[in-house]
C-alpha cells in the first residue's frame, strides 16, 4: 500500500472486512465462485443441436401466429484434417416437434418463442409483467415456400424448409436474418442456430438463436459492461457478479437487451444466465445461448436509438423520476462512524459553502461493523432522531447503506439474523442448511418481502431516513432453493426483485414523487426504480475511463440515471485523480463521492477543493438544466449521461467513441483521463462552443484539447439553450429567481422546456436568423439572458419596447459583455416575453 493508504489508516482506521479467507468454504468445504459458465461448440466432444428444420403447419391467434414445426437432432462428429481435429455435425434420423410463436406486441415489435412440444409457455415474468399488447391489423400470406406476416411497420418472412426467418421494413430491407448454418465453410456451425444445444459433457441444455450480421454493424447495451461501448466482437456473459472493480468482464448490471446500428433492439425475456457472442466465434453472425429451457425473445424496429429504446421500456417498464433533491450532492466515504463525524463533516460542508443535499452513512451504523441489523448503534449515534432533524434544518438528507446478506454477528447477536432463520425468509441450500455464515433474504418469498420493507426499512424511513443503499443483491447463488423461483433464474432476477422491495418501502413512505433508492446491482425492468451507481472502481485512471464505458452502456440499456464513486472506491485516491473525477461526477446525471478513507474534498489540499467546489456550484446552478432534462429522459426513455452515438447514429466516427459524452441534449463533455492534461476529442457535425473561453468549432473534427487540472473540456451545441439558477447551498433553499437562460444562438430554431419547483414548465424558444428572437411563454420569473457570439447589435426589445445597449454598465438592463448580450428581463403571467436581438 502506498503510503497515503497508510496514512489514511493511521487517520480513519484499517481496512474492514466481515470475514477472512477461510469463511468464503461453505458448511461442505467447497468454494463458491460466482461464474457462469457456457460451452464453446469447437472446444467440446459431447455436443448434440436441435434444430428448427421445416414449418409443419401454422395457425392465427389473434397478434400472433403459432407455427408447429419439425426439429432435426445433429450430433457433433469431429473430423480428422492432418494432425487436427474439427468438429462436423451429422445429420441424425430423429425428430422431435417445436413450436415456434410470432406475437406481435405493436407494429414496431415482434416477439418470438420457440419450446419444445406442441405449445410456447406464458413466460409472464417479472421483467414483463406490465407489458401490454396493442391491435394489430397482420397480414398473413402463404405461398409454397414462404409464410409472409405483415404490419404496417416490418415484415416477417417464414422459410419453409429449411426453416429461417427475416424481418424488413416497410421498405423491404432485411434488418434481421437468422443464421442457419454456414454453407460456405467447411465447419457449417461454429455458433448454434435457431434451436437447442445439448452440452452433453456437463449435462446442461440451452436455448439459442443465431443471426448474420454486416460488417459495418454495431451493437450496443448490454447493461453496465466496462469494455468498449461498441460490443461487435465480444463475448458477453450476462451473469450478475460483484465485480470487485470496472476493469473487468465481470459486471454487477447486466441486461438482457442490445441495440443494433442496423435499426433494430432485441429483448431476451429471461434472467436465466445469457452467454451473447456477437461475433467473436464467428466473424459473421451474432450467437446468444440461454440456460432458459425455452427461447422467449422481442425484436424491436426502430430505426433509430432513440425510438427503440421507449420501445424496449413499453415491454419492461417506463423509467421513474427520482426526486429533484437527489440530483444534489452526496456526500459519503466508508464510513462515517458516529454522530459527531457526520455532523462534523456537514458543518464543515455549509462553513466552506460547497452545496450539498445528501451524507451518507456507510457500513458502520450499527453496534458492529458491516453486521447490518437495520439499527442505529445508540452508543455511537446517540439521539438519531434528533440528529436527523437537525440536519434537515440545515438542507441535509441522510442516505443508509445496507444489505441483504444478513450477518449472524461475532461480536453481538443480531435479532435480524435470529427472526430471518426462525419464520424461513432466508433461501437455503437443497437440504435446507446455510452453507454459508451469513442468510440470504429471499425476495422470492412474499412474508419475506413484507418482513424486509416493514419490519426493517419502515422504521428508518418514518424516522426521516430518505434513501436505503441496496447495496450488493449480485451472489445469490443458483444452487439455492428460493421459495416461488427456481434458483437458476433467481441468480439474476434476485437484484430487481431488491431492487423493487427497496423502492415500494420508500414510495409507501414518502410517496413515489419524492423515493430514490441507491442501488448496486440490476436486471432488466428496474428502471423503475431508480437511482444506480457503477461500483467499486479503482483508485486511477482506468477505473474512471472504464466507468465512463460502463456508464454509457447502462445508458443505452433502458436507464436514464446513473452514478459513480468520485475518486473511486478502492483505497487512497491521489488529488489529480480526485479533481478529474469530481468533473465528470458534476456532469453526471447523479453525484456521489466515495471510498476508502476520505472523500472530503478538502482533505486533497486547497487548489483541489477549490476546484471541487468550483464545479459543484456549476452543478447547483445547472439544476434547472439537470432537472428539466431529466424529466424528459424520463419521458423518452432516454439517458442522461448519454454516447455521442444516440444523437449522431448515422455518423460512423462517433459508434465506438466511449472517452466522451454528452451531458443532457446540449453539453458535450471530454474529460481528461490522464495526468498529461491533453486528449483528443471528436467534435461532431454543427457548429460547437467552448463553455469556458467562447471558442466556436466547426464539427466534424478532431481537436487536440490542452486543459489545465481545473478545466474540464466542455462543449456547447448550436442554438442550446440552457437555464441556470442562482446558487444555493441545497436544493429549493430558495426561489429559483432569477432563472438565466445561458443562450447559444448560431441559426434555426430550438426549444427548451424548463419544469420549476411547482412543476409547472416553462417553454423557452429560441430563433436565430436575421435576428434573435427568444420567446418565453408566460411566468412571473424574472430573466437574465445571456447570448454567446452575437456580433455587432443594432437594437434590443423587449415586448416591443426598445432598449438601449449599454457598453460597461452590469446594471444596465441590456449590456455588452465580453461573449455577448445580457439582458434583464420580468416575466409576466399572462403573456409571453419576447426578447428580439437585431444583429448588424
Amino acid at each position: 500500500m502506498s503510503n497515503q493508504t497508510s496514512a489514511n489508516e493511521a487517520k480513519y482506521g484499517p481496512l474492514k472486512w466481515t470475514k477472512n479467507a477461510a469463511a468464503v468454504q461453505n458448511q461442505k468445504g467447497g468454494i463458491f465462485v460466482n461464474v457462469a459458465k457456457f460451452p464453446k461448440i469447437t472446444e467440446l466432444k459431447e455436443v448434440a443441436f436441435l434444430l428448427a428444420q421445416r414449418v409443419k403447419s401454422y395457425r392465427r391467434e389473434q397478434n400472433a401466429v403459432a407455427f408447429q414445426v419439425e426439429g432435426k437432432f445433429y450430433r457433433q462428429a469431429p473430423q480428422y484434417r492432418y494432425l487436427d481435429f474439427r468438429p462436423m455435425h451429422d445429420e441424425l434420423p430423429n425428430t422431435r416437434n417445436l413450436c415456434v410463436r410470432l406475437s406481435f406486441l405493436n407494429d414496431d415489435v415482434v416477439r418470438i418463442q420457440l419450446a419444445e412440444g406442441m405449445a410456447v409457455p406464458e413466460n409472464r415474468t417479472e421483467m414483463i409483467g406490465d407489458c401490454q399488447y396493442e391491435p394489430v391489423q397482420l397480414a398473413v400470406v402463404e405461398d409454397a415456400a414462404e409464410v409472409v406476416i405483415s404490419t404496417r411497420r416490418i415484415t416477417v418472412r417464414i422459410h419453409k424448409e429449411p426453416w429461417n426467418l427475416t424481418i424488413s421494413d416497410c421498405a423491404g430491407k432485411i434488418f434481421y436474418k437468422q443464421f442457419s448454418g454456414d454453407e460456405h465453410s467447411f465447419m457449417k456451425y461454429e455458433v448454434c442456430p435457431f434451436g437447442f444445444l445439448y452440452d452433453r459433457d456437463h449435462q446442461e441444455k440451452f436455448s439459442c438463436e443465431g443471426v448474420y450480421f454486416d460488417d459495418a454493424e454495431h451493437f450496443y447495451g448490454f447493461g453496465e459492461k466496462f469494455g468498449a461501448l461498441d460490443k461487435k466482437g465480444q463475448t458477453l456473459n450476462l451473469w450478475n457478479a460483484n465485480a470487485m472493480g470496472t476493469n473487468t468482464e465481470r459486471s454487477y448490471k447486466n441486461i438482457p437487451f442490445f441495440i443494433s446500428s442496423r435499426g433494430y433492439g432485441v429483448f431476451y425475456n429471461t434472467s436465466y444466465k445469457l452467454n451473447c457472442d456477437m461475433g467473436n466465434s464467428l466473424y459473421k453472425a451474432y450467437s446468444i445461448m440461454s440456460g432458459d429451457p425455452a427461447l422467449d425473445f422481442f425484436v424491436i424496429h426502430g430505426p433509430s436509438i432513440k425510438e427503440i429504446l421507449p420501445r424496449y421500456t413499453a415491454i419492461t417498464g417506463k423509467p421513474v423520476m427520482p426526486p429533484k433533491w437527489s440530483f444534489g450532492l452526496w456526500m459519503s466515504k466508508i464510513s462515517y462512524g458516529s454522530r459527531e463525524e457526520v455532523e462534523g463533516v456537514a458543518k464543515k460542508l455549509r462553513e466552506r459553502q460547497i452545496p450539498c443535499d445528501v451524507i451518507h452513512i456507510d457500513t458502520d451504523w450499527f453496534d458492529e461493523s458491516w453486521v447490518c441489523n437495520w439499527k442505529f448503534s445508540e452508543k455511537r449515534f446517540p439521539k438519531v432522531a434528533e440528529m436527523i432533524a437537525d440536519l434537515s434544518r440545515d438542507g441535509f438528507k441522510i442516505s443508509l447503506w445496507q444489505l441483504p446478506y444478513v450477518e449472524k454477528g461475532n461480536l453481538t447477536v443480531n435479532d435480524v439474523y435470529e427472526e430471518g432463520m426462525a419464520k424461513g425468509y432466508f433461501a437455503c441450500a437443497g437440504d435446507g442448511e446455510l452453507e454459508f455464515p451469513h442468510g440470504l433474504i429471499d425476495f422470492s418469498n412474499p412474508e419475506a418481502v413484507d418482513w424486509y420493507q416493514h419490519k426493517l426499512l419502515q422504521p428508518l424511513l418514518e424516522l426521516g431516513i430518505k434513501a436505503i443503499k441496496v447495496d450488493f443483491g449480485e451472489s445469490a447463488p443458483a444452487s439455492y432453493t428460493y421459495q416461488n423461483c427456481d434458483g437458476k433464474a433467481m441468480h439474476n432476477l434476485y437484484a430487481l426483485l431488491y431492487n423493487k422491495a427497496a423502492y415500494e418501502a420508500t414510495a409507501e413512505v414518502y410517496g413515489e414523487e419524492d423515493a430514490v433508492i441507491w442501488a448496486r446491482s440490476t436486471w432488466a425492468g428496474s428502471q423503475k426504480y431508480p437511482v444506480h451507481w457503477g461500483g467499486d472502481a479503482g483508485t486511477d485512471f482506468h477505473g474512471l475511463a472504464s466507468s465512463i464505458k460502463g456508464g454509457l452502456g447502462f445508458g443505452l440499456s433502458g436507464f436514464p440515471f446513473w452514478s459513480h464513486d468520485i475518486g473511486g472506491f478502492w483505497f487512497d485516491t491521489n488529488p489529480v485523480l480526485f479533481a478529474r473525477w469530481t468533473q465528470v461526477g458534476m456532469f453526471s446525471s447523479h453525484a456521489r463521492t466515495h471510498g476508502f478513507f476520505t472523500r472530503e474534498p478538502w482533505d486533497f489540499g486547497p487548489e483541489v477543493e477549490a476546484i471541487f467546489k468550483k464545479y459543484t456550484e456549476l452543478r447547483y446552478r445547472l439544476i434547472p438544466y439537470i432537472y428539466s432534462s431529466a424529466r424528459q429522459c424520463v419521458a423518452e426513455s432516454l439517458p442522461l449521461f448519454r454516447a455521442l452515438v444516440l444523437e449522431y447514429q448515422d455518423d460512423p466516427a462517433v459508434a465506438g467513441i466511449d472517452s466522451q459524452y454528452l451531458f443532457g441534449e446540449s453539453f458535450l463533455v471530454a474529460p481528461i483521463l490522464n495526468e498529461e492534461n491533453v486528449r483528443s476529442i471528436y467534435l461532431p457535425e454543427g457548429i460547437w462552443t467552448d463553455y469556458w473561453d467562447g471558442t466556436q468549432y466547426q464539427g466534424k473534427q478532431w481537436l487536440t484539447y490542452e486543459a489545465g487540472l481545473d478545466k474540464l473540456p466542455l462543449f456547447v451545441r448550436a442554438n442550446a439553450i440552457i437555464p441556470m439558477g442562482p446558487l444555493m447551498n441545497y436544493i429549493d433553499e430558495r426561489e429559483c429567481d432569477p432563472i438565466t437562460l445561458d443562450l447559444y444562438p448560431v441559426g434555426g430554431q430550438s426549444r427548451f422546456g424548463i419544469v420549476d419547483t411547482d412543476q409547472n414548465r416553462i417553454q423557452v424558444t429560441l430563433q436565430a436568423d436575421e435576428s434573435i428572437r427568444v420567446t418565453v411563454s408566460p411566468s412571473e420569473h424574472h430573466f437574465l439572458l445571456e447570448l454567446h457570439n452575437t456580433g455587432a447589435v443594432t437594437g434590443v426589445t423587449v415586448n416591443g419596447a426598445p432598449v438601449p445597449v449599454a457598453a460597461n454598465d452590469p446594471q444596465a438592463p441590456c449590456h455588452r459583455n465580453g461573449r455577448g448580450l445580457t439582458i434583464r428581463a420580468e416575466g409576466q403571467s399572462d403573456r409571453e416575453l419576447v426578447i428580439v436581438v437585431q444583429k448588424a
